[in-house]
């Protein structure tokens, strides 16, 4: 074990991961009190050992982010999600050779989501306690038992990496979790696009078209304002100040104090570009006013229809040992029941028609749909107590 706060000393970690082809990585960052998220530590493992790297005493970690991006190294991690989006928030590099603990859990029987100190007890017989859950990791010199939870949180990965790929094995569904680890490649994942954000803001779906041209004015000028200063967007305003300013529109500061919820301070630093802001919003044309994406309303028959499958990819997927979050939402169902009935399948993106999720529960269900009978048989003293055949 070691801290590594110098590039010679990152550079033998770089080199033994190279020489290992694979290696655990967790991330501690801070993500509440800047516009992006503070990466505070990079934990790292090899078949041989657990390092922790300082990223405020090394702040350039390219050559680590080349070995975390580079194809022919596995890198396990256990919920990857944000700790991936921050690798290429920081790299521009998109992560190539991912393998997620949590995702192949849920392949395993083990249940999805089911936390890393959960899933490496029941793996490895191992308990670790979650003390430094909310310790401030930016803190220097770090204490012991900060030091020896961050290296619990990556030193048994590559371990429950192996035990569970065992398990996935004799089930013949390694290739499954696989094929799902893939989604953190996709570059698409992580790059995100803002001109949206002022429609995710609760509230807008309360305002008129130049209201919603107002709001997305003001979401706009936020987004660049937190950018600039590198703090949280509602540290700037809070959403319900936007929603309200674009409800009813200022025309100067005076208008501006006599909105709830804006204070004092953020008038006088923020009163002049806001007005510039409604401004803007004010002068789009009527003709290119934005519009609240239409909300569908499914109809009875389909929810009834998606209702039904559910309940069946539930027996399916409990049969299988595989979580039914895994596999697919009722919004997915509402989807397929509608390209269905509109012969829309041949050329559906849905998931439920794509690799292990279609080989798994989408043929049964496109069957169902189709009109094909089927028996079930219930049994309550049996385990699955559920079986059902065509």
């Amino acid at each position: 074990m070691s801290i590594i706060t110098d590039h010679a000393e990152l550079q033998k970690l770089c080199e033994e991961i190279d020489r290992s082809g694979r290696c655990a990585m967790d991330l501690e960052f801070i993500p509440e009190r800047t516009f992006e998220p503070v990466l505070c530590l990079v934990q790292v493992a090899t078949d041989h050992s657990a390092h922790i790297v300082d990223p405020l005493a090394l702040p350039d970690l390219k050559i680590l982010w080349d070995r975390i991006c580079d194809p022919n190294i596995l890198v396990v991690l256990h919920a990857a999600n944000q700790d991936l989006d921050l690798v290429y928030g920081l790299s521009g590099l998109v992560p190539q050779n991912i393998f997620d603990t949590q995702i192949g859990a849920g392949f395993g029987g083990f249940g999805y989501p089911i936390g890393y100190g959960k899933l490496l007890n029941q793996l490895l017989g191992v308990m670790i306690a979650k003390t430094e859950s909310f310790t401030d990791w930016l803190g220097r010199p770090l204490t012991t038992s900060q030091i020896e939870y961050a290296l619990e949180d990556v030193c048994h990965l590559l371990p429950m990496y192996d035990k569970l790929c065992g398990i996935l094995k004799d089930q013949g569904r390694l290739s499954w979790a696989e094929e799902e680890c893939k989604r953190y490649v996709m570059a698409e994942k992580y790059q995100r696009d803002r001109g949206n954000d002022y429609l995710r803001i609760k509230g807008a779906s309360g305002l008129n078209r130049r209201g919603l041209a107002v709001l997305q004015s003001l979401s706009d000028w936020r987004n660049k304002e937190a950018i600039r200063t590198n703090k949280p967007t509602k540290s700037i305003l809070a959403d319900n100040s936007l929603v309200e300013v674009s409800r009813r529109p200022p025309q100067n500061i005076a208008d501006i104090q006599r909105i709830r919820g804006i204070r004092p301070d953020q008038i006088r630093t923020f009163g002049t570009p806001m007005l510039k802001a409604v401004e803007k919003g004010m002068q789009v044309p009527e003709g290119e006013l934005p519009s609240w994406p239409s909300s569908r309303i499914p109809p009875k028959r389909e929810v009834l229809l998606a209702d039904y499958l559910f309940a069946i990819l539930k027996v399916i997927a409990y049969n299988a040992d595989i979580a039914t979050e895994l596999v697919c939402t009722r919004d997915d169902l509402q989807a397929l029941v509608r390209a269905h009935r509109e012969n829309g399948l041949s050329k559906s993106p849905l998931p439920l028609l794509q690799g292990w999720r279609k080989d798994m529960a989408g043929d049964k269900l496109i069957k169902l749909l189709d009109g094909a009978a089927f028996t079930v048989t219930i049994d309550n003293n049996a385990d699955p107590p559920i079986q059902f055949t065509a």
